[in-house]
């Protein structure tokens, strides 16, 4: 039996993708789920997952709106009675240039940065009284990119793997430069991750990243108008390989690693691999005490 049985976790953007198999991961693991996304195919996820026992609130919304947040966050208290583990994972993508001219870089600034770094912001704030004042811990998993550490963020820890696509190693970091927004609102969760962390350890409340790379998903598919090469998909993570890993940091409890940002990206093993020494916290500061 899970460690996880019985605790109640929200997961957002749980409609497709990565979101949808955290979404099942944890229901098999036993936890009771608050799921929200702005796709109609959240609204399935109680048939779905009917057969593992649990409780599923469903809400559909958008991230970035206050009032949608405390919906969840309400209802996940009301309904589940509390909140353990939050996996911040709705997310968005689009192109945006330099050089995007004003009208459409608002609208692109309020869409991504709204979505990928507004949304988690505003999660972690409701939801972290809650743990605080259940005092039993907690674990909050932002949903991050690759962009941020691939491989070479510190070069130091490069496994240098035969495995990887890239040619050189350390692959550098950054998406490209159509992905300013995108990479600023997700080197963003780097601020949020190391002050929560040092904040919660205290209480027991860890705060990781999940930094993801090319992973087989609805947001992915789309960039081939869902019609992808089959060799494309065949080098692509798979959502279900990744949400085992998820379970598994989940499971390590009040004693596991915190304050990391945990690496997956193409030519690497979907594995939670040893934890990093850090670098822009001290050890001693994000310790957990449980």
């Amino acid at each position: 039996m899970s460690i996880l049985k019985n605790k109640v976790a929200v997961v957002t953007g749980a409609a497709v993708g990565l979101g949808r198999a955290y979404a099942e991961a944890l229901a098999e693991a036993g936890v009771n789920l608050a799921v929200c996304d702005v796709r109609d195919e959240v609204m399935e996820l109680p048939e779905l997952l009917a057969d593992d026992g649990v409780k599923v609130l469903t809400s559909q919304g958008d991230v970035s709106d206050p009032k949608h947040v405390k919906s969840v966050v309400d209802g996940a208290c009301e309904y589940l009675g509390g909140i353990d583990i939050l996996i911040n994972n709705a997310g968005v993508w689009g192109a945006s240039t330099a050089d995007d001219d004003l009208d459409k870089s608002i609208a692109d600034y309020e869409s991504i940065v709204g979505t990928n770094l507004k949304g988690e912001y505003l999660f972690g704030r409701a939801v972290i009284p809650i743990m605080l004042a259940q005092a039993r811990g907690g674990d909050i998993v932002n949903i991050a990119t690759d962009h941020m550490v691939t491989c070479g963020t510190p070069d130091h820890v490069c496994p240098d793997l035969e495995s990887c696509p890239w040619g050189e190693s350390p692959r550098p970091t950054g998406g490209g430069d159509a992905m300013d927004l995108y990479d600023a609102a997700k080197w963003g969760l780097n601020g949020l991750l190391y002050a929560w962390a040092k904040s919660l350890a205290p209480h027991g409340i860890r705060v990781n990243a999940f930094c993801m790379g090319a992973t087989d998903s609805w947001m992915l598919r789309s960039f081939h108008g869902h019609n992808p090469p089959q060799e494309e998909v065949d080098s692509w993570m798979r959502a279900e390989d990744n949400a085992r890993v998820l379970i598994e940091l989940l499971e390590e409890g009040p004693s596991g690693r915190n304050a990391q940002n945990i690496n997956f990206c193409i030519g690497r093993p979907v594995a939670l691999e040893a934890p990093n020494d850090h670098r822009y916290v001290r050890a001693e500061q994000v310790k957990v005490i449980s």
